[in-house]
């Protein structure tokens, strides 16, 4: 029995009926010998400490960390997922992700010109599904991986685990681990791996203070050529987020400003100089709109 030649699939579990559709569905898909470790986690437990008890249980080297809420579209996809694993160089594999990290916390979805994916995008209610086909070769080089779909070899995992002692939600967890995966190995998004996702996601006042917390962990050390319209872009939208939940103040002006970014033109600065002034001038009218007071 060859163990590099069959995968460990790791589902943090709480919808049944997903799941069971999900076991079937890669039963007659995936092509290779597997084994599906379901970890039982009604919201009692953060999804990075339900991966790694996943992952202990794993028997093959090869581990896939996945959405209970998709389906596999692509048939035999396990034999494309060992391929690319099994090259030397490879750290994730992903089938969405993004090869620019800014300087302020934001997700994996920093610009379109950055963003890899591959995902028929639905929803629960099995409405309006639309493919999402970005990808410009087979392996596309990637910093942070979408944590739809996350596959790395187990010897490599080992080395880093997922981060349960910083993030105890449900948000984050992928941003986190693929980046700091990323300082040592190269993460790819590929094009030969194709799912249908039910879910978009919630990016509410917990999806950004764990994005603040991912983005002070794991540092801004990633890019060599600066995109100063996406530094912009990206910073001024965690402005708008940041102010939706907290008020205008001193204290949360100063703190916004640990993540000003870096090597921005003349223009750019006066942008985002205009936009605190306008912030400070409406502060009074905004913050009777915000949701946190601090």
């Amino acid at each position: 029995m060859n163990l590099h030649k069959m995968i460990s699939i790791i589902i943090s579990s709480y919808l049944p009926q997903y799941f069971s559709a999900l076991e079937e569905n890669i039963s007659g898909s995936i092509g290779v010998a597997y084994e599906i470790i379901k970890i039982d986690n009604p919201g009692l437990m953060g999804i990075c400490k339900a991966y790694n008890q996943g992952a202990k249980k794993a028997k093959y080297e090869n581990l896939l960390f996945i959405h209970e809420d998709l389906l596999f579209r692509t048939q035999n996809w396990g034999k494309n997922l060992l391929n690319h694993l099994n090259q030397s160089d490879t750290g994730i594999i992903g089938v969405a992700g993004s090869s620019y990290v800014p300087y302020a916390p934001s997700s994996w979805t920093v610009s379109d010109k950055y963003n890899f994916v591959n995902i028929i995008q639905g929803n629960k209610e099995n409405k309006d599904s639309f493919l999402i086909h970005t990808t410009k070769n087979n392996r596309n080089k990637v910093f942070a991986v979408d944590g739809v779909f996350i596959a790395i070899k187990k010897e490599k995992f080992a080395g880093y685990l997922f981060n349960e002692d910083l993030l105890k939600g449900f948000h984050g967890y992928d941003l986190e681990f693929s980046l700091r995966v990323s300082k040592k190995f190269q993460n790819y998004v590929v094009d030969d791996i194709l799912i249908e996702h039910f879910s978009k996601g919630n990016l509410d006042k917990t999806w950004m203070d764990t994005n603040i917390v991912v983005k002070q962990n794991t540092g801004t050390d990633f890019q060599k050529n600066i995109d100063s319209q996406t530094e912009k872009k990206v910073f001024l939208g965690f402005l708008h987020n940041y102010f939706k939940y907290y008020p205008i103040n001193r204290k949360t002006i100063i703190f916004t400003l640990k993540f000003y970014p870096k090597k921005l033109n003349f223009k750019d600065h006066f942008t985002i100089v205009k936009k605190y002034f306008n912030y400070i001038k409406y502060s009074k009218n905004l913050n009777k709109n915000t949701k946190t007071d601090i």
